[in-house]
């Protein structure tokens, strides 16, 4: 890591009353870190399976497993990540800020190797390793970056509304990347015609690289650090409070069972989108649409978040939506839709309730933060976002392991031009029937789990005021 990273004593930070107040920039500059987040990781998740079946010709099973051993060292890492993150004290810079500067460049020329074909043609497993570990280290080197921004939420404001605009602002970062992809990743992966080649897949990895750096320094310029928790990093955390506080904390735990519910549906339609339109529908083209329909969704939501969240809270809304997305999701798995356009409609239906949660959990997840400094007395905000996104990360690899393992399982043949009748309708299967089990798993979730509701949120927030007083 480099030397100029290291922190300085919290005696370099300027008091909260001479920071400038939490504003547009600051939702502008949060924004910008998950852009440069974001479009690595849908192109990954869009892309990925598609690049190693139909470029270097590994069957979906062996896929498959690459995604889900990539997301399980990421996740043990992420653990790692957080406590060392959290064992450093804040600077001058702050505490999270000087990551998004200094992890930039090596995540994202990663993730061009990750999408840079070398000719292997001799030994099926010698290609399935040289095809697997450039992501495997791009998901390690995300971890470094990813980790201290998600955190860096939960330091920015204390304040609910604050917080839930954060998490839209994030979201709206998450969108714009998504769209970029939607939009770029089709035409020029697909430069050929319907054949997928390697130099499109380099050029777009290469774009997202340029692109990523540019919103990542934004992010650092833009963001200010002004909450200092009770006993904030002023002795060495033990780790006996630690996974205590972690495992009585109720609604992290509700949250990442939701996440991983979420994660599911969000993931596998998107891993199994371009085989669905490619072999179901026969027509690639619509991959872009469909995508640009599906977010648009989202960006339809985003306006109506603040004020149900005003009215009913964080817990309830975004339960809300879960319930939509589960009867939607449901619906399109017993139909017998053939008709893309029909598909695309009730996906944007389903994709509006999904956005709920989508938009909030981060905001969520800074409440969980407040929630275990409660219980601990100490602010750790690395550690419990990456035991957070541990789950996320598991999440991930089941979502990927899903779908590679389920195009195996209705005999997707990655050699063959076209792919038969019952292929094509297990595949629609696959991407209606998953996220309608993932909403459900997630709704329960919320509604059995979390407890953070309107009225406790309140209640926490003036414990902590009290808390960092009489600290």
């Amino acid at each position: 890591m480099n030397t100029t990273m290291e922190h300085t004593s919290t005696a370099d930070i300027k008091p909260s009353n001479q920071m400038r107040k939490f504003g547009i920039k600051d939702k502008v500059g949060y924004m910008f870190g998950d852009i440069g987040n974001d479009l690595f990781f849908g192109l990954i998740g869009g892309y990925l399976m598609l690049f190693y079946t139909d470029v270097y010709g590994i069957s979906a099973a062996a896929a498959g497993m690459i995604l889900l051993i990539a997301r399980v060292l990421d996740a043990a890492f992420d653990v790692a990540w957080g406590a060392y993150v959290d064992s450093k004290p804040a600077g001058a810079r702050g505490k999270f800020r000087p990551y998004l500067l200094y992890c930039a460049l090596p995540v994202t020329l990663l993730g061009v190797l990750t999408f840079t074909y070398i000719p292997v043609t001799s030994d099926s497993l010698l290609k399935v390793i040289v095809a697997a570990v450039p992501y495997i280290l791009w998901g390690l080197a995300y971890s470094t970056i990813n980790i201290p921004y998600g955190s860096l939420a939960s330091v920015m404001t204390s304040d609910p509304i604050e917080r839930t605009g954060l998490s839209t602002f994030r979201t709206l970062g998450a969108l714009l990347a998504n769209v970029f992809i939607m939009v770029a990743a089709p035409s020029i992966v697909f430069s050929a015609g319907k054949t997928p080649t390697s130099t499109g897949f380099l050029l777009i990895a290469i774009i997202c690289a340029v692109l990523a750096n540019l919103f990542y320094f934004g992010s650092y310029k833009f963001t200010v650090e002004r909450v200092r928790g009770a006993k904030h990093n002023q002795e060495k955390t033990s780790i006996l409070i630690t996974v205590k506080g972690l495992l009585s904390n109720r609604p992290l735990l509700g949250l990442m069972l939701a996440s991983f519910g979420m994660l599911a549906s969000m993931l596998v339609s998107q891993a199994i989108t371009p085989y669905l339109f490619k072999d179901y529908f026969k027509n690639p083209g619509l991959i872009a649409m469909s995508g640009l329909i599906g977010l648009g969704a989202m960006f339809v939501a985003m306006p109506v978040i603040t004020p149900l969240v005003k009215k009913y809270g964080k817990k309830e809304t975004a339960s809300i939506g879960l319930i939509i997305t589960f009867i939607v999701s449901a619906l399109m798995f017993i139909l017998p839709i053939t008709n893309a356009y029909v598909y695309m409609t009730l996906n944007c239906i389903s994709n509006f309730g999904l956005a709920f949660m989508n938009i909030l959990i981060w905001a969520m997840v800074a409440d969980c933060i407040d929630y275990q400094e409660k219980i601990t007395g100490r602010r750790e905000e690395g550690t419990v976002y990456s035991v957070y996104s541990l789950v996320r990360k598991i999440g991930q690899a089941v979502a990927g392991g899903i779908g590679g393992f389920a195009l195996v399982y209705v005999g997707y043949n990655s050699g063959a031009q076209s792919q038969t009748v019952d292929v094509a309708q297990g595949i629609k299967a696959i991407i209606t029937l998953v996220p309608a089990v993932g909403a459900l798993i997630a709704l329960l979730a919320m509604i059995l789990i979390y407890n953070l509701t309107k009225s406790k949120l309140v209640n926490l927030n003036e414990d902590l005021i009290q808390l960092r007083i009489e600290d």
